[in-house]
């Protein structure tokens, strides 16, 4: 993890706001039309706006710049998954874990006996449901755990099917992050310029769609329909280097945006409007000066440590937030402040334990030099996807 003093203010920022809305979204919004929560207010489900997620994909194309160039693409990838993946892999144990331990008991069904009929066999349904039962959820199997664990869930084309709705996001990191060290090692950065490669990255995710008619989940599958906000984060490092022309980087950005309306489906004007403003706060924070001034600097720690476990309470919040949320109303706390405050303080703990038992750790572990290695290169560079950067 970088050194307080060599911290931006204004990414931390621009990232707990971003995370703010996708736990907001998730944990009040879409958690309204899940049988057995309580819903809350209009006024709250109306803050379920999808840009909070997409902007944290631009923030790591954003980082893959002043990371990638400091070294060796293999030895930088190598950070990269040392920082995703043992949370991730930890969380999907975790959620599938409670998954199979909890949403049993509300389908009002039964497991088999023995460690397998817990964890891996498929629970038994009563004939008759009991009366007043409402719709089930849906009960991982192992094969849901093992395409997780694989980083394969995207290719099921059936949602229903995913331990976390969240998880999405880590095959494309991944893909975006191999690709990235692909393109430097291949040296293309020396053999084109930087506006012609983006252009490219942009036009191929615009027309991926197409390869649905060969495999229906192959876009997403691959990532290469995200593929965008990782060149448009990169645009924005690019003009902060002067290695772009800003004529580029509006062209490149308006792409996403127009992108973003489209595959948003139906558009929605709150949603682009918010991934917009994040956008031109992006551009703000690379060029100009940090926000460490007035409320925000007097918040400064808060938003750094908030900041720090992102990723950890994106891959906590969701399922699991689910999970607390009916456990909660089924307990008749009816108060939809009390339940939101409780789901919103347990998803926090919760991030906070895995960044400090797991990512952390991991990555320090994973990406220890030997030393010989430090003798010659030094230390890896520490920048988190989902934390600090």
């Amino acid at each position: 993890m970088t050194s307080q003093s060599s911290r931006k203010l204004s990414w931390d920022a621009i990232r707990v706001v971003a995370i703010g809305f996708v736990v907001i979204g998730h944990v009040a919004g879409l958690a309204s039309l899940v049988p057995g929560i309580a819903p809350y207010p209009d006024e709250l489900r109306a803050l379920r706006i999808p840009f909070g997620t997409v902007t944290l994909l631009v923030l790591s194309g954003y980082f893959v710049g002043p990371t990638l160039r400091r070294g060796d693409a293999g030895r930088w990838l190598r950070a990269r998954l040392a920082r995703l993946l043992p949370a991730y892999l930890a969380a999907v144990l975790a959620t599938y874990v409670v998954a199979r331990l909890v949403v049993v008991e509300f389908n009002g069904w039964y497991h088999h006996d023995g460690l397998y009929g817990l964890l891996f066999a498929s629970p038994v349904v009563p004939e008759e449901p009991a009366p007043g039962t409402l719709p089930p959820w849906h009960v991982p199997d192992l094969n849901d755990l093992l395409l997780n664990l694989l980083l394969l869930h995207e290719w099921n084309p059936d949602f229903y099917h995913r331990i976390d709705g969240s998880y999405w996001t880590l095959p494309v990191q991944v893909a975006a992050f191999a690709a990235a060290a692909l393109l430097w090692r291949s040296g293309l950065r020396s053999r084109f310029r930087p506006h012609t490669v983006l252009w490219a990255v942009t036009l191929v995710s615009a027309v991926s769609p197409v390869l649905s008619l060969l495999v229906s989940t192959l876009p997403a599958a691959t990532g290469l329909s995200r593929a965008h906000f990782f060149a448009a984060g990169l645009a924005i490092w690019l003009w902060q280097e002067r290695k772009l022309g800003s004529g580029h980087l509006v062209g490149l950005l308006l792409a996403t945006l127009v992108l973003h309306a489209v595959w948003t489906s139906p558009p929605v004007p709150a949603s682009v409007a918010g991934f917009a403003i994040m956008l031109v706060a992006m551009c703000f924070a690379a060029r100009g000066p940090d926000w460490d001034l007035g409320p925000l600097a007097r918040l400064r720690r808060p938003i750094s440590w908030l900041a720090g476990i992102s990723f950890g309470l994106y891959l906590v919040h969701q399922q699991l937030g689910y999970v607390v949320a009916r456990l909660l109303t089924e307990a008749g706390v009816s108060a939809w402040w009390l339940r939101l405050t409780l789901v919103v303080g347990f998803a926090v703990t919760a991030a906070w334990l895995l960044t400090v038992l797991v990512e952390r750790p991991a990555y320090r572990t994973l990406t220890r030099p030997s030393r010989r290695a430090a003798a010659t290169v030094g230390p890896p560079p520490s920048v988190s996807v989902g934390g600090s950067p």
